[in-house]
């Protein structure tokens, strides 16, 4: 677009020079030319344009250098001998990483830091941040271009650091949550991860806001141990608290069972209990009760004066004898 605008420029001039001349000849058309594109160049050395996302910052070496203001995104125009520099406004992020393929640093470049107890812990951390709007001027007078090795590496190693040496190694480490703590059996360890987090953004953002640079988030992104045999301590600590709460839990499904047997029992108890008043209540009941147990196949015969005879009968179809023996009899 500024392009085409500029070669618009061009062509406009030239044909106003070349209207002027009563008579153009080709000795002027090549001097109208050049004229054409001088004031073109000159014009375009005024206009400048400031894309998207970005600002611009002005060097005046006739006003005094690096002028306080900061042009916004869009056309404008400056003197033609001053220079313009720009910014990127968008947020940036620096990773500081023990794995290869991360970080703005290839290789290792967690940072070794010695916590509370005098123990030492390799920390990733990430900065995020902008370049203040209204502040590039201030960075470009301050610190220049590479303001990521001069201000924003080594101040957010040095804060990291000085912050994790205030905290036990526990609660740099662990990031567990508030309903996991305090369980029977097992050490709990507090996660402060969150506060170490803005302890550090409260050191560096005041070292950020005095370069023009605007903090957003301070990231813990990985702690481990230096030394492997605390970490291996560490884990066989947590692999047998464990075990005493997988006990736990089993002796009280044990005490469950024998709660459940011990109210069944008593209900039994109760029954038998309720059962033996309800006979004694009622003594037809034990007739009754007696006759229910019977064989199917019994045959009651009823006697005159209340009595009964239980006699277990032959079945059908059997042979006479013994009926005939027992009438001889």
């Amino acid at each position: 677009m500024r392009v085409a605008i500029l070669i618009g420029i061009l062509f406009a001039v030239f044909a106003l020079l070349n209207m002027r001349a009563k008579s153009p000849s080709p000795g002027r058309i090549v001097p109208a030319f050049l004229a054409s594109l001088f004031f073109t160049m000159f014009f375009s050395r005024c206009w400048v344009e400031v894309p998207p996302g970005m600002v611009g910052t002005i060097y005046d070496p006739f006003a005094g250098g690096i002028q306080k203001m900061d042009l916004s995104g869009g056309w404008h125009l400056i003197r033609p001998w001053a220079n313009l520099q720009l910014w990127s406004v968008r947020t940036q992020e620096y990773t500081m990483s023990g794995r290869r393929d991360e970080g703005a640093v290839v290789g290792d470049d967690s940072m070794i830091c010695q916590t509370k107890e005098g123990l030492q812990v390799k920390v990733d951390s990430t900065i995020i941040f902008h370049i203040d709007p209204g502040n590039a001027h201030q960075l470009w007078k301050s610190v220049g271009p590479n303001y990521i090795n001069t201000v924003i590496r080594p101040t957010a190693r040095e804060a990291v650091r000085t912050i994790v040496s205030q905290y036990p190694i526990m609660a740099v480490y662990s990031n567990a949550a508030p309903e996991n703590l305090n369980q029977p059996g097992v050490t709990s360890f507090p996660g402060k991860r969150k506060e170490v987090e803005d302890n550090m953004y409260n050191a560096l953002a005041p070292a950020f806001d005095a370069k023009g640079i605007k903090l957003e988030r301070v990231l813990l992104r990985n702690v481990d141990y230096v030394s492997e045999q605390f970490e291996n301590a560490i884990v066989n600590k947590q692999v047998a608290q464990q075990s005493v709460l997988t006990q736990q839990f089993l002796l009280e499904i044990e005490q469950i069972k024998a709660q459940q047997k011990v109210i069944q029992s008593e209900g039994q108890a109760e029954a038998i209990r309720l059962r033996g008043e309800a006979l004694r209540a009622n003594k037809g009941v034990i007739s009754y009760e007696f006759v229910r147990q019977l064989p199917a196949d019994m045959d009651i015969k009823v006697l005159p004066g209340g009595g009964s005879i239980l006699l277990n009968m032959p079945a059908e179809g059997s042979t006479t004898d013994a009926s005939a023996r027992s009438l001889r009899r």
